[in-house]
C-alpha cells in the first residue's frame, strides 16, 4: 500500500509512508493529498495505519509520518516538542508538493489525539491546508494536563516540573519521568499502552519534563478561529478520559464555519482506533471521508 520514504525537518530525516492511490500512473490527473498525524506518544507503525489505509481506499495521496525523535525518524529520543512537530508538519506539505500527482492546491490533514492538536496549529498558520479532521484531540496543552489530575497531583507535578527546569537551565542536565506520569493515564489507556506501545521496538519509555512545559504552552485552540473559511471536522468519543471531551467540545465552538462536530458513542479515547474498536473508528471514518470529498 505505502512506500517508505523520509524527508527532511531541520535537517533532520523524517520517516514517512507515501501512499500513492491505486491505479494513478504518471499523467493523470492530479489528486487530493492528506497528511495523517500521530498522537502525544505514538508511531505510524502503532495503531496508526488504518486512517492512512481508509483514505488511501477513497483514492488520495497520503504521508504518513513519524515526528522527529518517534519510530524510525532522526532526532532525540524521549522529547516532546509541539512547535518542532508543527514544523514537520509544514514540511510534509512541502514535500508533498514535490510528489508527482499531488494537487498542491488540495492538501488536508488528519490528526488523532496530540496529532490533532498539531493539526489545528498547522492549518491556522499555513493556508495550503485546506481541510482539517481533528479526531479525539488535545486542543488546550495546559488545561489537558491539569484536568486528567485532582488538585493536589497538579500542584505536585507543576513544582516537579518547573524544580527540573530550574536545574536544567542552570547544570544543563534534564528530568525525566516516565511517560504515562506525564501524560496521565486513566485505566483504558494505560492497558492500551502497555499491551500496544510498549511492546513495539520504538518505544521511549521516559520523557524529559520540558516535554511538560512545552506541551503547557500549546493552545492550538487559541488559534483555532483563524482556519474559516477551511472547512474543520471534530471526532470524539463520548466517555474520553484521556482528553476529556468538553476540551474537544471548546476548540470546536471556537472555529468558524464550516464545522462539524461527531460523536462516537459510548466510545473511550483508543475506541476511536480500528484495532480496539472497528465500529467506533468505522462511525468516525465514514464522517471524515464524506467531509474530504465534500470539501478536497
Amino acid at each position: 500500500m505505502y512506500e517508505e520514504i523520509y524527508y527532511y525537518s531541520d535537517g533532520l530525516k523524517i520517516a514517512s509512508h507515501l501512499y500513492t492511490p491505486k491505479g494513478w500512473q504518471a499523467g493523470d490527473p492530479a489528486r487530493p493529498a492528506i497528511i495523517c498525524l500521530h498522537g502525544y506518544s505514538g508511531m505510524k507503525e502503532v495503531y496508526g495505519m488504518d486512517v492512512p489505509r481508509c483514505l488511501w481506499e477513497e483514492g488520495y495521496f497520503i504521508l504518513a509520518p513519524d515526528h522527529r525523535g518517534f519510530g524510525k525518524s532522526e532526532g532525540e529520543r524521549g522529547r516532546q516538542r509541539p512547535l518542532e512537530q508543527a514544523q514537520d508538519t509544514y514540511d510534509a506539505i512541502s514535500y508533498m508538493e514535490t510528489v508527482e500527482g499531488v494537487d498542491p492546491e488540495r492538501i488536508g490533514i488528519f490528526g488523532t489525539s496530540f496529532g490533532g492538536a498539531n493539526a489545528i496549529w498547522v492549518a491556522a498558520f499555513d493556508e495550503r491546508v485546506k481541510v482539517v479532521v481533528s479526531s479525539v484531540g488535545v486542543h488546550e496543552g495546559e488545561r489537558w494536563m491539569r484536568s486528567v489530575r485532582r488538585p493536589h497531583e497538579w500542584d505536585s507535578f507543576q513544582k516537579t516540573v518547573m524544580e527540573a527546569a530550574r536545574k536544567r537551565v542552570t547544570t544543563g542536565e534534564p528530568t525525566t519521568m516516565p511517560l504515562p506520569e506525564i501524560m496521565l493515564c486513566d485505566p483504558h489507556t494505560l492497558k492500551v499502552i502497555q499491551e500496544n506501545h510498549q511492546k513495539h521496538d520504538d518505544y521511549v519509555k521516559d520523557y524529559d519534563l520540558q516535554s511538560a512545559e512545552a506541551c503547557w504552552r500549546y493552545k492550538p485552540e487559541w488559534v483555532a478561529d483563524r482556519i474559516a473559511p477551511r472547512p474543520v471536522m471534530f471526532i470524539y468519543s463520548e466517555n474520553d478520559f484521556l482528553v476529556p471531551v468538553d476540551q474537544q467540545i471548546r476548540c470546536y465552538e471556537a472555529c468558524g464555519e464550516p464545522k462539524k462536530i461527531v460523536k462516537l458513542p459510548g466510545a473511550q479515547h483508543y475506541e476511536s482506533y480500528y484495532f480496539c474498536s472497528p465500529e467506533h473508528h468505522e462511525i468516525g471514518m465514514v464522517e471524515a471521508i464524506e467531509w474530504f470529498r465534500k470539501y478536497l
